[in-house]
């Protein structure tokens, strides 16, 4: 298992980090604990998990921008920006997240709601903040998504996943401009667009972690590929289905027989390239590096490639600078 955890750490590059990627894993850090204290006063306090005004908004906000904000780092180091590009993005990330998640627990601490509350001068100019901070966000997010088409040192099948990802996370965020231009969470009657807003943004880690997981197996890199994009096709279906749900008017479990369909076809097809994953991973490897054996005679003849690699891409030197 160790040896796995090794091998997983070492194809995914999570070391060394640089100076702009330590500083957004620490912010990113400061907001998962902070989700969780606030998870902690929750439990202590009680109150109503759903509603404008609830512990549910610290807890899922401070969870939610660690994680992503962590997974965008990681993805950063393999850009290989100059140290410059690096602070301008990973720097202005990590601050204005730790920015809205402060704005959103604050108002929870206030005992009002943090979205769509105008009801009084200062509640209104807190509203126009975090709108400005997740525009911030929200560009920089595509900044680096059009700049993993441009460059990203990575396998094939590790730099697709990643793309995708982050494509979807743009999808996520255009959800999110949505529900401020609706001016809430629902759409119609009961359809909640938080729910297809929510599935998105995640698919920037699930993806990701499909190919490291391949990157550990002696499957041919084409073959994790195809299994990737299968990946990303059945989560792609995954969002379809909550996008029909929600975009029909009906509420999170008011399952539809379309809905149903695309969720079973979804959760299968990720279940599959999974399943393939997991298989690979269990089968008998030759050591990393190592190659076939050498013929037993001079009338064989030639040399044998080495096996296939099972890490990400070797890294380059070092451009940080």
């Amino acid at each position: 298992m160790r040896s796995v955890f090794e091998e997983l750490w070492k194809a995914g590059r999570f070391t060394p980090v640089r100076p702009y990627q330590r500083f957004a894993y620490v912010c990113a850090a400061v907001l998962v604990v902070s989700g969780v204290v606030h998870a902690g006063v929750f439990l202590i306090d009680g109150g109503p998990w759903e509603g404008p005004v609830s512990w549910r908004k610290p807890v899922v906000f401070g969870l939610s921008f660690g994680i992503t904000l962590a997974t965008l780092a990681w993805i950063v180091g393999f850009l290989r920006p100059r140290r410059p590009a690096g602070w301008a993005v990973l720097g202005t990330l990590a601050v204005v997240s730790l920015g809205e998640v402060f704005l959103i627990s604050m108002q929870r601490w206030r005992g009002v709601a943090s979205h769509f509350n105008e009801d009084t001068a200062f509640d209104a100019a807190v509203f126009s903040v975090m709108g400005l901070l997740i525009s911030v966000a929200g560009l920089l997010t595509v900044a680096v998504t059009v700049w993993s088409f441009v460059r990203l040192d990575a396998t094939t099948s590790l730099r697709w996943a990643i793309r995708a990802g982050l494509v979807l996370m743009l999808v996520s965020q255009a959800v999110g401009v949505q529900m401020i231009v609706e001016g809430g969470n629902t759409f119609g009657a009961a359809g909640a667009i938080k729910v297809p807003h929510a599935v998105t943004l995640h698919a920037v880690q699930v993806l990701p972690a499909l190919a490291l997981l391949l990157s550990l197996s002696d499957l041919p890199e084409a073959r994790r590929t195809r299994v990737v994009a299968m990946g990303a096709a059945g989560y792609a279906v995954l969002i379809a289905s909550t996008a029909v749900q929600t975009y029909s008017g009906k509420a999170p479990l008011d399952i539809g027989v379309l809905t149903s369909v695309l969720a079973l076809i979804g959760v299968g097809l990720l279940a599959t390239s999974a399943g393939i994953a997991l298989r690979a991973l269990r089968s008998p490897r030759r050591p990393s590096g190592s190659t076939s054996p050498a013929p037993t005679s001079a009338s064989a003849g030639g040399t044998t490639s080495p096996s296939e690699p099972r890490s990400a891409a070797a890294p380059e030197a070092d451009t940080d600078r």
